[in-house]
């Protein structure tokens, strides 16, 4: 089960704004120090997900006046978590803005929810914009678990199918089987990674950047074996205290019914004290589109993007 406690960390040194140090595991303190004093709602604020897509994305960290920058780099454009801990959300954000103008560059703060949107442009000097594409899907956890009522019926037949056909066995991802497990996404990454290459190398590197550094951070996770063969893997981790959040899942798409199984039993056995489960967004791409609707989601979570209103 997902553990609530997490140990007494390190904080690390953080460089005055607008100077920056590369994002690295001792920020992990720092980081989750300001989420606990304001639990976020957007998958994105999260230290496990943040440190993943670090490499890809460029991430840097400051201290602007108390408050947490984040700067990172998203789809080839530099931009800015909403500031963590700031006594003033619109006025950091506006002071990072400004200093991203003077670099030459119009930049956005990225993942505000409704609420933090609004009181951006309250303040008169930021615009706020929906992010469609990346608004996050959030089930019922029990939904995700007993699968109940004719909507789950395809879900329930693919899971007795592959228990009716596989010999299988789940386990906990420790220390024995994460080279097994990271030798299973080179294979899963070998076959899927030729149809969409940057997406999927981008993703396969933050999924090996998180494997590599299991240990030493907040997140719990699961591997399905078949035939004493991992075949399939789910890595969670706790955004607040009602919500778990889905890192990472992947399966050998050619076994029926393993992801839905996979999905299932990871749930049930390291989720169970969660009401929701946050698995992430779809960001425009039609087929993650269908397979997440397909669980039924019950509320997603809205994004915004705010910039500078002149």
């Amino acid at each position: 089960m997902l553990a609530l406690v997490r140990p007494q960390l390190t904080m690390g040194q953080l460089p005055a704004f607008p100077d920056f140090a590369p994002l690295d595991i001792s920020h992990r303190g720092n980081i989750d120090d300001a989420l606990a004093a304001e639990p976020p709602e957007v998958s994105e604020l999260n230290f496990a997900e943040i440190f993943a897509w670090h490499g890809v994305r460029q991430t840097r960290i400051s201290d602007l006046d108390g408050a947490i920058c984040i700067f990172i780099t998203r789809h080839g454009k530099r931009c800015f978590c909403p500031p963590l801990r700031a006594r003033e959300p619109a006025a950091a954000m506006r002071r990072m803005l400004l200093w991203l103008r003077g670099q030459g560059e119009e930049g956005f703060v990225y993942g505000l929810t409704g609420r933090q949107a609004a009181d951006a442009e309250a303040s008169g000097e930021l615009v706020a914009e929906e992010d469609l594409d990346n608004a996050d899907y959030v089930y019922r956890a029990q939904d995700l678990i007993l699968l109940p009522g004719r909507k789950y019926d395809g879900k329930r037949n693919h899971i007795h199918s592959f228990v009716r056909s596989y010999d299988f066995a789940y386990a906990e991802i420790d220390a024995r089987s994460l080279p097994r497990v990271i030798d299973f996404q080179r294979r899963w990454f070998a076959k899927r990674g030729r149809t969409d290459l940057p997406a999927l190398a981008a993703e396969d590197q933050a999924i090996h950047e998180l494997l590599r550094h299991y240990q030493d951070l907040p997140v719990t996770g699961a591997t399905v074996s078949v035939g004493g063969r991992i075949e399939a893997f789910a890595i969670g981790a706790q955004l607040n205290q009602d919500t778990a959040l889905v890192i990472a899942e992947k399966a050998n798409s050619e076994i029926r019914g393993l992801y839905q199984a996979m999905n299932q039993m990871f749930c049930e056995n390291a989720l169970p004290r969660y009401a929701w489960v946050n698995r992430e967004q779809d960001a425009g791409d039609a087929g993650l589109r269908r397979a997440k609707l397909s669980y039924s989601p019950h509320h997603m979570v809205a994004k915004y993007r705010a910039r500078l209103a002149r």
